[in-house]
């Protein structure tokens, strides 16, 4: 690549900002830190502090519970936090987590004194299991077939899962199958040596065993089997297998065939000429938008160049754009305000809210109806505003304990977002504030992230206090598990989906990491940060779908707001008129009057 005068050349070749040349960051990629090779001591930057040994960390770091200068400097006299009753105070006095998650298996605490020796006296919770070393995992952890506990003792006194090819059941363990009916108690049972006549029998010539298909003998019995597009049913017949059951055969649309199936792509969409299961979108380049406390940043899918698109934010946090206009929305934590800027041109930022915004984590755009929809940690609430930060109404304002991440639909007027709280859900609503409801409320504990596939109509999300990315459909039905790990998931915040791809941030990894959306395999890291990664996105036309915008063009004759309605049905209402707070909507629907 030919790098612009103000770019820095990584020995890879690919061009990053200079201003990340020597900033104490690794951003020309895992095996390239030629950008930090060679560096001057320097002073730090705005965006950084010094640390007692004069190196630089970035100001986000500093009192978060974990030492990131070299002499543990960053942890230095910080204030505390009042714990409530019921929660927990980390070590260090700064965070504070629910005291039922003391001992339970999982490192809440930024440090991990929550599953310390000192705290937790040998007691597991209900639902987990005790190691040897009397450490604890979840329950559901326990012999499912990978091993959880460092002595592997989770694995121990587990009902064996033999292969019928290969492998005898002797009742309590396996043995080969060249070991069965050869005189040799080989089980310590004799169960491999039956007395009843089957050993040297070949049950398949009578009858094909009573297989509608294929019969394969054994040494002692026999077992049936289908050909290929079919599976066996009662043990003996054989019926059509309808491939397209199974989650990700197809990318998009599975079509079944007698004995095989085919797949096909929605509009703007073409199969992968590589592999005809696939589907690829048929313009555009996808990048990576992400929130990184300092800067927001876009990595490029094609080649993982990163550059920043707005520098020395404070706090940024949540995350959204507009792709037909390319601007960009985001929150800021720390100066608790909202902001835009074009895509282009971050050092054009406008305030769009600037009051009462104290803990906005999520966020989401409405890019038909040119809204802004947010959460709020602080007052417990769910609001909506035009792109001007006007027209401003609170939605929801009851019934809410810890809203987060926050997704919409608004060609169907659907918003969904999750509830980490003491009872943590996943719920969703009409975009007008009507029709809410739980979707997801079983097995669920700390839901951060939250995002659409609005191609196969799916809900992604993570639960941090499982490891875990999980999928279902709108309306909570068909759940399914994508991938566990403690390894990529320890605290992931933010996902995002593309294609057969997810994208999710995780706080204790410090990093991005991608996946396929159906199987949970091939985990990849596509970028490493010293800072906390938040929100991410991926920034594509073809995330924001277009469609019909019913309040045009006349604001649907509403005096104030007009909200797109949830579509519940053929007959429903496509736009509901809406009043900012301390208005009130009049009998006629469609005036808003002062209260």
């Amino acid at each position: 690549a030919t790098c612009t005068s103000e770019q820095f050349t990584c020995a890879s070749g690919i061009c990053i900002s200079k201003r990340w040349h020597c900033d104490g960051d690794i951003d020309c990629g895992d095996d390239d830190n030629s950008d930090e090779a060679n560096c001057p001591k320097k002073t730090c930057s705005f965006s950084q502090v010094a640390c007692a040994d004069e190196s630089c960390i970035d100001r986000s770091l500093i009192c978060d519970g974990k030492e990131d200068c070299n002499d543990g400097s960053d942890e230095h006299n910080c204030p505390n936090t009042t714990c409530n009753a019921d929660e927990y105070s980390c070590a260090g006095g700064f965070q504070c987590i629910r005291r039922e998650w003391l001992c339970d298996g999982d490192m809440d605490c930024p440090k991990g004194d929550d599953e310390s020796k000192e705290n937790c006296v040998h007691n597991c919770q209900d639902d987990s299991f005790m190691c040897g070393d009397k450490s604890c995992i979840a329950g559901k952890l326990k012999c499912n077939g990978f091993p959880e506990c460092s002595d592997e003792s989770d694995e121990e006194n587990c009902a064996p899962a033999c292969n019928e090819e290969s492998q005898f059941n002797c009742g309590d363990h396996c043995i080969p199958m060249e070991l069965v009916c050869n005189g040799n108690d080989d089980c310590g049972n004799s169960a491999d040596e039956p007395t009843d006549g089957t050993c040297g029998r070949n049950e398949c010539n009578d009858r094909n065993g009573g297989c509608a298909q294929v019969c394969v003998d054994t040494a002692a019995g026999h077992y049936c089997k289908c050909k290929a597009g079919f599976m066996l049913v009662n043990g003996t017949q054989c019926e059509d297998i309808d491939e397209c059951m199974e989650p990700g055969i197809c990318s998009q649309v599975c079509v079944n065939l007698k004995g095989a199936f085919k797949c096909e792509c929605v509009g703007g969409y073409a199969r992968d000429p590589h592999n005809h299961r696939r589907c690829k979108a048929m313009e555009g380049h996808a990048s990576l938008l992400f929130a990184h406390f300092t800067d927001i940043r876009k990595i490029s899918l094609d080649h993982q160049e990163i550059t920043a698109i707005v520098n020395e934010t404070q706090g940024a946090t949540a995350l959204d754009f507009v792709f037909k206009t390319g601007m960009i929305f985001w929150t800021d934590i720390r100066e608790k305000c909202i902001y835009k800027a074009p895509i282009d041109e971050g050092s054009k930022k406008v305030v769009v809210i600037s009051d009462d915004v104290t803990t906005v984590d999520g966020l989401a755009v409405d890019w038909l109806y040119n809204h802004i929809y947010w959460t709020n940690t602080d007052t417990d609430t769910i609001e909506v505003a035009d792109f001007n930060g006007d027209m401003r109404k609170t939605l929801f304002r009851h019934r809410l304990d810890e809203p987060r991440a926050l997704a919409v639909y608004p060609s169907e007027g659907w918003m969904f977002w999750t509830d980490w709280g003491q009872q943590a859900k996943i719920e969703r609503a009409g975009m007008d504030g009507k029709f809410r409801q739980a979707i997801v409320t079983r097995d669920i504990r700390w839901p951060n992230a939250l995002s659409l596939d609005l191609v196969l109509r799916k809900i992604y999300w993570s639960d941090s206090k499982y490891h875990t990315i999980y999928s279902c459909d709108f309306d909570g039905s068909n759940r399914r598990v994508i991938l566990y790990s403690t390894d990529y998931l320890p605290h992931p915040f933010s996902i995002t989906v593309f294609e057969d791809t997810m994208y999710w941030s995780d706080w204790r990894k410090e990093a991005i990491f991608r996946a396929n959306k159906f199987t949970g395999q091939n985990v990849e890291t596509i970028a490493h940060s010293h800072a906390t990664p938040m929100t991410v996105h991926v920034y594509h036309s073809y995330r924001q779908p277009n469609g019909t915008n019913h309040c045009t063009p006349l604001n649907g004759l509403c005096t104030h707001l007009c909200l797109p309605a949830p579509q519940t049905g053929p007959q429903a209402s496509k736009i509901t008129c809406a009043c900012p707070d301390g208005l009130m909507l009049m009998s006629d629907g469609l005036t808003c009057e002062s209260e």
